[in-house]
């Protein structure tokens, strides 16, 4: 009888483990509102996002805004501002850019110091 249990426990095991996880959702500017200054901003101080297409930038910013909205920000003894908001996004996207449905999953918090 144990062994019939222990059966049992083992392909419930398995079912979960195996199981296919949910897709998150591919980013796209449909579902992101974007400010329209952030194009400006992000051509005059990321050469990176300079170099890319229409398309990509679009993408691009709708990957900054999904990591706003995940991570937060904190300054410490000194006043945040957009710019400082938009390139620690902007630096965090580059390095993952080409990689579609990747994300920040362990990081909630940036602290920024002022040195």
């Amino acid at each position: 009888m144990s062994y019939i249990i222990s059966i049992a426990i083992l392909l419930m095991v398995l079912f979960f483990a195996l199981k296919p996880k949910k897709k998150s959702k591919i980013v796209s500017l449909k579902d992101v509102i974007v400010p329209e200054h952030w194009h400006q901003i992000l051509v005059q101080n990321v050469l990176f996002y300079k170099k890319l297409t229409k398309e990509e930038q679009t993408l691009f910013q709708a990957k900054m805004v999904r990591f706003l909205e995940a991570t937060t920000i904190e300054a410490i003894h000194f006043e945040l501002e957009e710019l400082d908001r938009l390139l620690i996004a902007a630096s965090a996207v580059i390095p993952v850019f080409r990689f579609p449905n990747w994300h920040y999953a362990n990081l909630s918090t940036v602290l920024m110091y002022p040195d």
